[in-house]
């Protein structure tokens, strides 16, 4: 996963806020948090001077009523950029990038609009905030979920960046280059419908690395790895193919706490 691109990206719901409200639609209660904070990316911290975390009901009502944007601008995104978070059950459920320098923000639809900085600038004095992030390797969701329910009853927890876990492992298949397998799109073609016969086509993928295996073999071989459900490992039967090296997918989660 790409931490950085996937921070950068506002997966928001189109029920959270408007264009011209940050948080116009937001039920707000005691789970809910407004957090400003430097990306955990940016390790030099270039805009920690303004993190601030709102925790208190009638506060966050107050920063809705004042946060307000401008025009509309050409869209862009700072490196390093400042996010607006909103947290509610210990799940982030929408945020926005600021540019602190160009002065603008953008939202969840792809809009850039200008923003005056000094909205936030000063927040930090009343609210101050500190925080933290841990990267918990899980072999399961389920192993994930167990971890989840802990963490959930520590009262510095804020949220967490889940992992996908959309594929159960992986596998390699050895084809010898031949007439019929003289290239990985003809051995793709040749396994679909054999694997399309065991679970359906989006729930896999077969795919073709120039690791170093297949450097070493390009003149005589391809191997293909197989990425999904454990039954195709086990049900696939390929003659005079062997399968081999099943690895369970190992995926990471992100863990953020208030010091």
């Amino acid at each position: 996963m790409n931490k950085i691109l996937y921070f950068l990206i506002l997966i928001i719901s189109n029920n959270v806020f408007s264009q011209k409200n940050l948080f116009e639609n937001l039920t707000i209660d005691k789970n809910t948090k407004i957090i400003g904070r430097y990306p955990q990316y940016d390790k030099t911290k270039t805009y920690e001077k303004y993190n601030f975390i709102i925790e208190d009901s009638l506060e966050i009502s107050n920063f809705i009523n004042s946060i307000k944007l401008g025009e509309e601008v050409p869209n862009s995104i700072e490196e390093p950029c400042f996010r607006i978070e909103i947290i509610k059950d210990n799940k982030e459920i929408g945020g926005w990038t600021v540019n602190p320098r160009a002065k603008s923000v953008m939202t969840h639809d792809g809009h850039t609009y200008k923003f005056d900085i000094k909205q936030i600038t000063e927040l930090n004095k009343q609210f101050p905030f500190e925080y933290y992030y841990e990267e918990i390797v899980f072999k399961s969701s389920q192993e994930y979920e167990s971890y989840l329910t802990v963490e959930k009853n520590n009262p510095n927890f804020l949220f967490d960046y889940e992992p996908q876990f959309k594929y159960e492992g992986s596998f390699e298949i050895e084809f010898t280059k031949s007439d019929k397998f003289d290239s990985p799109k003809a051995i793709s073609d040749f396994l679909y419908p054999l694997i399309d016969k065991i679970v359906d086509r989006n729930e896999y993928r077969v795919s073709y690395a120039l690791n170093e295996k297949n450097k070493k073999n390009m003149n005589k071989s391809y191997t293909m790895t197989i990425t999904g459900p454990k039954k195709i490992f086990e049900e696939l039967k390929i003659k005079k193919f062997k399968k081999e090296n099943w690895q369970s997918t190992v995926e990471d989660a992100w863990f953020f706490y208030k010091k």
